[in-house]
């Protein structure tokens, strides 16, 4: 299992998955025409992360700066990967800029949905 690492550009996010280290961190907007398809490698790598290390601690870090639609929706569903098979191993940071309040409500939204506590941090862009 290889880390993982994606260059983000205008309109899709830096993705890394240090899969050693457990630290999986999207950093930039997500917008991308084709949001299943951008995401399905990020899925397969989180799926073998669990299948090998099942009772490892995963860190995941959210810090975008614009997520449209279809990208809320496969980000959601990665973080419900994560948190359903891991269990309590997950710790997500969900990260918005000071005055984007429909970013701290998609994150307050995303940990209800999930039932599970994020912890919040206020980044500059």
């Amino acid at each position: 299992m290889n880390s993982l690492f994606i260059e983000g550009n205008k309109s899709t996010p830096s993705v890394f998955f240090n899969v050693e280290k457990g630290i999986l961190t999207f950093a930039g907007k997500s917008l991308p025409e084709d949001a299943v398809g951008f995401y399905r490698n990020i899925e397969k790598s989180l799926d073998e992360f669990v299948a090998e290390k099942s009772d490892s601690l995963l860190l995941i870090t959210c810090e975008f700066e614009y997520i449209n639609t279809s990208s809320s929706k496969a980000i959601y569903n990665i973080l419900k990967k994560a948190t359903s098979k891991l269990k309590h191993n997950v710790s997500i940071v969900w990260g918005y800029e000071e005055d984007d309040d429909d970013l701290q409500e998609q994150g307050q939204d995303f940990a209800d949905a999930l039932g599970v506590e994020f912890q919040y941090r206020i980044f500059a862009a």
